[in-house]
């Protein structure tokens, strides 16, 4: 009877035994007498909870670590020309300037758009692939100039054909290809214009020098415009023309009527003296003559009698 006990007992003490050997080296708590244990319920921490700030850190680490393996989409835009103030913008959304370096994009198909004032947009539509970089070459055409307006009197107002574009100094003032003219006035300061011809993509410096608006009075002539009076006011440096008196008729002169007179005499002393008998030589001489040079018979005899 007692070896039949024995045996009924001992295997139980073995199994028990085997579970001491198996269970954490946790210190057990004390039994106490007519109470059963309950086992304890789940931690929040069991339920579900959130890793704390030491589990995300884990992650991080990991995901650092795996990072270099993992390859990205990128775009990388090749700009023909300098960058600035060129925009890149992808489906609508400006991702920054245009830079050397290339940015991450989703895979799929995308709007490529680079934008800078002054230039026609470029557009391409484009598709990206997973883990893959995408390369484009971008040139822009220039549609207008770029000018900068300076004064010597800063804030003066700027007009370009009439219309105010802004104060001076004025910096990357666009302006279509063409000629334009470009104003400057201020205040108390005699407006200056100058005319220019704009070429697309070329870059222009207009300076201004502004005088005060009395000096430029001053300087003003009286009579801008030269016109023809009705009547000339005779200029004080210029002297008057002599006069010169009005000519009488030549029968009206003194003189005329007195050689006519003396003609008429000679003319009729020279007639008696024709018409009237010739003196002979020896009247003439007062005696008798030494000789005498076609004398009335010598000229009738045709020779010289002396």
């Amino acid at each position: 009877m007692i070896a039949l006990v024995f045996c009924l007992i001992a295997p139980r003490a073995l199994a028990q035994g085997d579970d001491d050997l198996l269970a954490p080296l946790t210190p057990s708590a004390p039994a106490t007498k007519g109470k059963t244990t309950k086992a304890k319920k789940p931690t929040k921490a069991a339920k579900g909870k959130k890793p704390g700030k030491a589990a995300e850190a884990e992650q991080d680490d990991e995901a650092d670590l795996l990072a270099p393996l993992v390859k990205k989409t990128e775009l990388l835009v090749k700009f023909n020309g300098g960058t600035r103030g060129t925009r890149l913008l992808v489906d609508e959304k400006d991702l920054g300037p245009v830079s050397k370096n290339p940015v991450e994009v989703d895979e799929g198909e995308h709007t490529v758009v680079v934008r800078k004032p002054g230039y026609r947009d470029f557009s391409k539509r484009l598709t990206f692939k997973a883990g893959e970089r995408t390369e484009v070459a971008v040139s822009l055409e220039a549609t207008a100039g770029f000018v900068s307006v300076k004064a010597d009197i800063a804030g003066a107002r700027v007009l370009v054909d009439g219309e105010e574009r802004g104060r001076t100094p004025l910096e990357d003032l666009l302006l279509s290809a063409g000629s334009h003219e470009i104003v400057v006035e201020q205040e108390g300061f005699r407006p200056e214009s100058q005319r220019i011809a704009v070429r697309a993509g070329k870059e222009y410096t207009v300076n201004f020098n502004l005088r005060p608006g009395a000096l430029a009075k001053t300087d003003e002539p009286r009579a801008p415009v030269l016109t023809p009076s009705a009547v000339a006011e005779p200029s004080p440096f210029t002297q008057p023309p002599a006069e010169v008196a009005v000519s009488k008729p030549l029968t009206q002169r003194w003189y005329f009527w007195a050689g006519v007179g003396a003609v008429v005499a000679a003319a009729a002393v020279g007639t008696v003296v024709a018409t009237s008998q010739p003196l002979s030589a020896d009247a003439v001489c007062g005696g008798v003559c030494d000789g005498v040079i076609n004398g009335p018979q010598g000229a009738s005899a045709g020779g010289l009698r002396f």
